[in-house]
């Protein structure tokens, strides 16, 4: 009977325990009183909240969140989570005033000590504090030495100051520990990396130094378009202008739809090798392969007007306009080929009959990423900063299938 005692007493002691360690995690003693753990998220502005959070009504959100954190102002997360909303509204006096105090906080343990400083890194950034943003990043990262937010943050911190190397060795890290499947986007920007770096060595006259950085970049990505504009760029400053011929060239085999980057410099190069027929044919290949494409027109057109034969330059121009006939470039080169021709009035009025429903623009290019515009091709988005997610923006013409028009850019 003593040893049934004994495990009564052991089992009663366990409940106790449990139901002291229950009460522990549900009720804190906060100024001399209890205060119910579970109330905030039981309370109809912690719900409210969450709603407003999930329809995208941030100020709403804060309001009810905040009503929410005054019934346990000791609240860790939510106080947490209200700093990160502040920061999303712009206030970012508001965020980092929020994060420091929780950072004050005593007896962090190491993740919400982690969690606060990356939270105050990304107030720091978004407020334009760069110094006191790689200051949180780097806390971060001593604290938690895989952590691929900060690494991230970090990564474009140093691409923003210019910081190519320093930006290399960080994706390098982040590609280890993402591992395999995040591999081809690491290779790609490790390849935009290596030719900014290029560039750089460029700059400098680092001629060689910059072919290696350039042929490294296609070795990484063969589909990094500016690697081998400015590889040739760099044979041709060598002197070695078959090879800068033949680095464009693969360029256009690589992205055919991005040939007209290439163009100009073909022209040039052809010509100054006693070959300008072989600009002709490309440009017809590149018409055959893609009858819509009309920068390829367009730059065979000015090329034969160079050469007197502004007829059929215009003839081009048309056909290029009946494609794209909202793009500014084609109706210069269209005014200046009818002025050099006078005016001559059929011409005209068929000008005038292919564009009587245009609205003209500057050849613009979208991010797919974030939608930001630009009138030129870029490789890195300024507002979101990815790599290499620049189209061009087409309004297209009625005649178009469905089929033909990218996803996402007819409007």
């Amino acid at each position: 009977m003593a040893h049934y005692g004994l495990v009564f007493v052991v089992l009663a002691a366990i409940l106790v325990g449990l139901a002291a360690g229950k009460a522990w995690e549900r009720y804190k003693l906060v100024e001399g009183r209890w205060i119910d753990r579970r109330r905030i998220r039981q309370s109809p502005h912690f719900i409210l909240g969450l709603n407003h959070l999930v329809a995208g009504q941030v100020d709403l959100s804060i309001e009810e969140l905040e009503k929410a954190a005054a019934l346990d102002p000791s609240a860790f997360e939510l106080h947490l989570v209200l700093g990160n909303l502040y920061r999303e509204k712009g206030q970012v006096g508001r965020a980092v005033q929020e994060h420091q105090s929780l950072l004050q906080r005593p007896r962090l343990n190491r993740v919400e000590h982690t969690n606060v400083l990356l939270c105050l890194g990304l107030d720091y950034r978004r407020g334009g504090f760069v110094d006191r943003a790689v200051e949180a990043f780097a806390e971060v990262l001593k604290l938690d030495p895989e952590n691929e937010t900060a690494l991230i943050n970090m990564e474009k911190l140093q691409e923003d100051q210019h910081q190519w190397q320093e930006a290399y060795v960080t994706r390098r890290r982040l590609a280890r520990i993402a591992g395999p499947p995040d591999q081809p986007k690491s290779q790609l920007i490790l390849a935009f990396l290596e030719t900014e770096l290029g560039l750089q060595a460029l700059k400098e006259g680092r001629v060689s130094d910059a072919v290696r950085r350039f042929e490294a970049a296609i070795d990484l990505d063969p589909g990094v378009m500016p690697a081998y504009l400015h590889l040739g760029d760099a044979h041709a400053q060598q002197g070695d202008l078959p090879a800068a011929i033949a680095t464009w060239e693969r360029s256009i085999e690589r992205q055919p739809d991005r040939a007209y980057l290439v163009l100009d410099r073909l022209e040039h190069g052809y010509s100054t090798m006693g070959s300008g027929q072989r600009f002709e044919d490309l440009c017809q290949r590149l018409i055959a392969a893609s009858p819509r494409e009309w920068r390829a027109r367009a730059a065979l057109a000015r090329h034969l007007v160079n050469r007197g034969q502004t007829g059929t330059a215009l003839e081009l121009l048309f056909e290029a306009l009946e494609h794209n006939p909202h793009a500014l470039a084609i109706h210069q080169s269209i005014w200046a080929a009818l002025s050099a021709l006078d005016l001559p009035r059929h011409l005209v009025a068929r000008y005038v009959e292919i564009t009587r429903q245009s609205v003209f623009y500057l050849d613009p290019h979208v991010c797919v990423r974030c939608r930001y515009r630009s009138t030129e091709l870029i490789w890195q988005c300024p507002h979101c900063h990815e790599w290499n997610t620049f189209v061009e923006e087409r309004i297209t013409p009625a005649t178009d299938t469905e089929a033909e028009i990218p996803a996402g850019l007819a409007r």
